[in-house]
Formats: C-alpha cells, structure tokens, sequence
C-alpha cells in the first residue's frame, strides 16, 4: 500500500524539478521551486515549499520579491502534507486562496495493461511525438494552447514557448492522438519513477466525447508501467471533467492543495484555463 504522505512528497519534488528545469528562471524556496516566465504564463507559480522543514517568513518574504520585481502575482502551491509552518506563514503575508486541485493517483503493473472503458474511434493512433520533428512540435503547440487557451487569437509567443520547452525536457513526453491523419488531441508525461505525471491532455473540438482522452490515458499508463513507474498521479479541478474520465479509469483521490496568491495592484496573475 502507498503511504500517501509519501506519494505527496515524490509528486510534488518531481513537479519542482521539472518546473526548475524547463522554466526561463527558476530559485530554491523553503525545499522547493519557484518558477517565473513572462507574466500570465502558468510556470509562475512556488511548488514543494515546506517538505524540508520549517517555513520561515523570511523565506515567503523572498518569494512574493521574486515575483513582484516583474509585475507577475505571487503564486504558490500549498499541499496538506507540507509543513504546517506553511500555511501560517502565507496566511500571514496576506495570501489568499485562488483555487483548489485534486490529486489523483493509481497502482501501476506491466502484469496488468490498463484498458479504456470505451472504445475509440476506428482508425485512432495514440503515440509518441518526435521533439526534433519542427513541424510535428509546432502542430502539438498549437493544438495544446487552443485547448487551454480558447478564444485567445493570437496566442502569445511566451505560452508557446512554455509548451516547447517543456517538450524538450528529458523526462517528459509529448503524446498525441491521430484520426485521419490530423492531431485531434495532445498531452504529456513525466516519466520519473516511481512516479509517472500525467498532464496537459486536451482534445480539439469537434473530436470530443468519442473516448479519445480515454485512450491516450491508457497509452500513458502503460507507457509508464513498462518503463519502471509503480504508480501515476494526475491533477484535476473539482469541476473538470477530467475528473470522472480519471476515475472511471482506476484513479483515486490522494489529497486536496490549494493554490494560494497575493494579489496587488500592477501584478499579472496566472492565466486561467
């Protein structure tokens, strides 16, 4: 049985490497990550504070500097089994709750291939994308950002370039979803064992409710498992339909964080989806 004070630590330090790695700027802040882009893009945000140790003010003083200096909202992930230091601290500096995110985990083995509950449109090919293929990476981009940006006509170079470079991260992979030849649906992996991440999964329009988000989650798992991952995690809003697809497909509630910010005149928050 996992210990889920002990999936919560691998899953966070993992998304704190990832976003050190893959994000322009990026410093230590009490055990954790925080990472900063152009303002608006979703890598300005703190994550794994408070799984080493104490949580001092000194260092929540450091992160709201880091990010006030370049207009952009303090932004920080607080999850239950962090410090308890954490979250006096933040309340403290006058930070506010923005949302809430479930993580979801389940049990991976190669023993048992995972199967989508509903069959996929003939014809579908889920797989891997080539990160050197321009061509194919710009395709995954504009697919990924439509999906999470709609509306938004032209979309911004800084939230483009967020998608590559986390295309070119080592541990990550791109996967994408065919139907007659045009990418219908994208998302992404970490492969960091124990853990594999999933994240990132949008469908385009159109190709929604056909089963297809179900069968890229289930090339995902696999993938995983055959690669030495003894579990995955994947993150959802209360209200997101990701949600009941997840749990249809094995997944369980691990715990409950919070997205907590400090809002201020001139600071760009997190462009939501």
């Amino acid at each position: 049985m996992i210990l889920l004070s002990e999936l919560a630590r691998a899953e966070e330090l993992r998304q704190a490497a990832g976003v050190r790695e893959t994000a322009p700027e990026a410093a230590p802040c009490a055990g954790g990550v925080m990472a900063r882009s152009a303002p608006g893009v979703w890598m300005n945000y703190c994550v794994g504070a408070g799984f080493a140790g104490e949580v001092t003010t000194h260092d929540i003083e450091g992160l709201v500097d880091y990010y006030a200096c370049k207009g952009i909202e303090p932004r920080i992930e607080v999850c239950p089994f962090a410090d308890e230091s954490l979250v006096a601290r933040t309340r403290e500096a006058g930070f506010l709750i923005r949302l809430f995110e479930l993580v979801l985990y389940r049990p991976l083995d190669p023993a048992a291939p995972v199967v989508a509950p509903r069959d996929a449109p003939a014809g579908l090919r889920v797989g891997p994308i080539d990160p050197l293929d321009t061509a194919e990476v710009e395709t995954f981009v504009g697919v990924s950002t439509r999906g999470f940006m709609p509306g938004v006509d032209p979309i911004p170079e800084p939230f483009k370039e967020a998608v590559r470079t986390t295309l070119r991260h080592p541990r990550t992979l791109g996967v994408a979803a065919w139907l007659g030849g045009e990418m219908v649906g994208c998302g992404a992996m970490e492969v960091a064992p124990p853990v594999a991440g999933l994240f990132g999964l949008t469908v385009r329009e159109g190709f929604r409710r056909r089963g297809i988000q179900q069968a890229m989650l289930a090339w995902r798992l696999n993938h995983a498992a055959a690669r030495g991952c003894s579990f995955a995690t994947i993150g959802s809003r209360p209200t997101s339909g990701t949600l009941s697809n997840v749990r249809r497909m094995g997944f369980e509630v691990a715990y409950t964080k919070a997205t907590l910010v400090r809002p201020g005149p001139g600071l760009t928050p997190v462009a939501e989806h």
